[in-house]
């Protein structure tokens, strides 16, 4: 349970990456008031909740619907968060992510921001989701594993909240270097875990078990 608890929480903390959300957040929560950036808070995290635990319940059978194995789907999903790793050492992710806030920032009103770009696709984006279904996945049917697979995306979310209830103040501490050196050693964990994905899914897929 200690490893599959440590495994996951490495992964979804990897996917939505709360210490690379600080620079983002930062230029968007300065000047708003702190109720505003209270119910910014409230609402993209909630958001980004919802939408990852319908995946974690609803995931497999959204695969099963489509006629997607899920040897099939770790295999993309692992090739898909190989790219994202890839991204991290490089620094190409946080660019694409910064991109996509200036835009919404420019073409929406604050209102709207909480759902997208905030929730959807910062937080819960495409490798989160992807995350969240091959952990559950993993997951035996049994209460205490579910609890303990789902419980690190409960703890990761808490940490991109108080990223941006807390992102003005702190990105002014941490130095963009400290970031992008987190940044690349949680890359390279996650490309090590992402190829085990894209190998178990070869080996089940060929039966080479």
């Amino acid at each position: 349970m200690t490893n599959l608890f440590l495994e996951n929480f490495v992964l979804i903390f990897v996917a939505i990456d709360p210490v690379g959300l600080l620079p983002i957040f930062a230029p968007f929560t300065k000047g708003l008031s702190k109720q505003e950036v209270k119910q910014l808070t409230l609402r993209s995290s909630f958001t980004a909740f919802f939408v990852l635990l319908a995946f974690w319940c609803f995931g497999s059978t959204i695969l099963q619907f489509m006629g997607i194995s899920i040897d099939s789907f770790k295999i993309i999903g692992g090739l898909f968060l190989i790219v994202i790793a890839y991204q991290m050492l490089f620094e190409q992710r946080q660019e694409q992510r910064q991109d996509t806030m200036d835009e919404a920032i420019r073409d929406q009103a604050l209102s709207s921001l909480a759902t997208f770009p905030i929730a959807i696709p910062l937080i819960a984006g495409p490798g989160a989701i992807a995350i969240t279904m091959l952990m559950q996945e993993k997951s035996s049917m049994s209460i205490e594993s579910s609890i303990v697979g789902f419980l690190p995306i409960l703890l990761v979310l808490i940490m991109a909240a108080a990223s941006l209830w807390m992102s003005s103040k702190v990105a002014k501490a941490l130095p963009k270097s400290v970031i992008g050196a987190i940044q690349r050693v949680f890359g390279l964990l996650l490309g090590a875990l992402a190829i085990e994905f894209v190998i178990d899914g070869i080996k089940a897929t060929f039966g080479l078990g």
